[in-house]
């Protein structure tokens, strides 16, 4: 006779002494921010220690209970729900130490559950950063869950994604066995270089979970900008865009560089509200290097605000950092030249002097100003294919206008600058449908009773899918690549087979078993 799940974590707690655990109300836990769970987790399981992790890895093994690994829960791609029954969530949000901070020999060794707005804040005081130093959810967002899925935006314009700024790993794999990877699988050593021989460290980036669970990430550090300088375009044509983002990033002019779509723009504006700019321009003038730049920062946000949101095309919005300010305003007349050129209009730049003051908004934004769903699908393309990539994906929302018209499915763009090779298309995807109980969790009380109503609307998440599958053609076409795979994003069909083959060794090799987050990158199913 089946044993009721209920029952299997109940046993698997027993086995666990001392190692929180949540049994009921797991309905937050069944959605991610776009999917909802085939399967719903039997608990979810809040480790505080290594030792606790490699306990509940051990015992799970045993019992054939598979483990699902979550960091901040806002990821859009399936990575932490069970595909199968009998699985739990690994938690891992108590373990938020910064375990050591080497300034002089650059390194910070973080437990996986820090989220990346406390790893700026702790690192701020020092003047030192990690290349790349979060995603806008980062307030929540932890630094073990964005090298696990793989991340990008705050530093990747010109210093890559979350994976480039990692020097080493603990892993606990899914025979409980804890892996050290780079210089510190020495002794004698420390964790401050990432390749001596094979880099090991590499396979666990990006592997969604599958091949482990990291329990410490060492990220390497440089110093934080002293000048910067923002500057912000609109176009006409969004493809031409592309082209002067994909320069940007081949020249490694900026810190930041992100494309939106004219409603997107206006929706970043309006849904923050008269009493966000006005803490924000208090955030800008307590940031500022000084009182005077500070003052004059937050005086062009308050004179141009939201307004000009209403009167440009696609928005360039570009952060540009120099060792000093003479050296950022530099680099800044490179990136309007090469805007210039493009055909691009200069306006007034507030949403990248919002974006630096308040780079880890609350995430009660998950869902549209007037209470709509939204998903977002991405890739990332050779700078020569920018424009391309963009017109074909585009074509896709034209050829079906009628049909997503009739359902209500709206769509906008996130551009995205990865220097020096690569650019970003993200689709913003917008329709009426119930929230999930993600989109409701991190909302106020009162944001919740002002929430429009909305029906469940399966015909329109239908037509989504379909409407993925297609995207996700093109792009392959492209051989655009991604991040947070998760089960969202073909990885495996898309290998040549002798790597195939390898994968499946590794995965072998490190999960016997198969417990460690089951069919994620080696299952596609959008």
């Amino acid at each position: 006779m089946a044993i009721d799940s209920s029952d299997k974590a109940a046993a698997l707690a027993a086995r666990l002494p001392g190692l929180p655990m949540v049994g009921d109300a797991l309905e937050l836990y069944a959605t991610d921010v776009f999917y909802q769970a085939p399967h719903k987790p039997i608990a979810v399981f809040r480790p505080a220690s290594e030792d606790d992790v490699q306990r509940l890895v051990r015992e799970a093994a045993a019992s054939g209970v598979g483990l699902y690994s979550r960091g901040g829960g806002l990821s859009y791609s399936a990575g932490y729900l069970p595909a199968r029954p009998d699985c739990a969530l690994v938690d891992l949000s108590g373990l938020d130490r910064i375990l050591e901070l080497n300034v002089q020999d650059r390194y910070v060794t973080v437990e996986a559950g820090v989220t990346w707005s406390a790893l700026r804040d702790a690192l701020r005081p020092h003047g030192l950063t990690t290349p790349f130093w979060g995603t806008f959810s980062g307030r929540n967002a932890t630094v073990g869950a964005s090298v696990s899925q793989g991340a990008k935006f705050f530093g990747s314009a010109s210093r890559g994604t979350s994976a480039e700024s990692v020097l080493g790993l603990r892993v606990v794999t899914g025979t409980g066995e804890l892996i050290q990877t780079g210089s510190a699988a020495d002794a004698n050593s420390t964790p401050f270089f990432r390749n001596y021989g094979p880099d090991l460290t590499g396979l666990f980036l990006g592997d969604c979970g599958a091949f482990g669970i990291k329990t410490a990430v060492t990220l390497q550090l440089i110093p934080m900008a002293r000048g910067e300088a923002f500057v912000s375009f609109s176009f006409d044509d969004p493809a031409a865009q592309m082209g002067a983002m994909a320069q940007i990033g081949a020249e490694l002019l900026a810190s930041e560089c992100l494309g939106m779509d004219p409603f997107s723009a206006q929706s970043r504006m309006q849904s923050e509200g008269l009493l966000a700019d006005l803490k924000t321009v208090g955030q800008i003038v307590r940031g500022a290097s000084s009182l005077s730049s500070g003052l004059r920062d937050a005086t062009l946000i308050a004179l141009h605000g939201r307004r000009f949101a209403r009167k440009v095309g696609y928005l360039m919005n570009t952060i540009v950092e120099g060792s000093d300010q003479r050296e950022a305003e530099r680099r800044a007349r490179r990136v309007r030249a090469i805007a210039r050129a493009a055909g691009g209009r200069e306006i007034p730049a507030s949403i990248p002097r919002v974006m630096r003051a308040v780079p880890f908004p609350p995430m009660s934004g998950l869902l549209t100003p007037s209470g709509k769903r939204m998903a977002w699908l991405h890739t990332v393309v050779p700078n020569s294919r920018g424009g391309e990539c963009f017109t074909r994906t585009e074509a896709v929302f034209q050829r079906d206008a009628e049909a997503l018209k009739a359902l209500g499915i709206s769509h906008g763009y996130l551009l995205s600058t990865h220097g020096p090779s690569g650019v970003g298309v993200e689709t913003l995807i917008r329709w009426s449908d119930a929230p999930l109980p993600i989109h409701l969790h991190f909302m106020s009380e009162a944001q919740r009773a002002a929430l429009k109503p909305r029906a469940d609307n399966p015909a329109a998440r239908e037509k989504l899918k379909e409407l993925t599958r297609t995207i996700l053609g093109e792009w392959r076409q492209m051989g655009g690549v991604h991040m947070q795979i998760g089960r969202k994003y073909p990885y495996m069909e898309t290998r040549q087979p002798a790597v195939r083959e390898l994968l499946g060794q590794l995965k072998a090799q490190f999960d016997p078993a198969g417990i460690m987050s089951p069919q994620n990158l080696f299952t596609h199913d959008p």
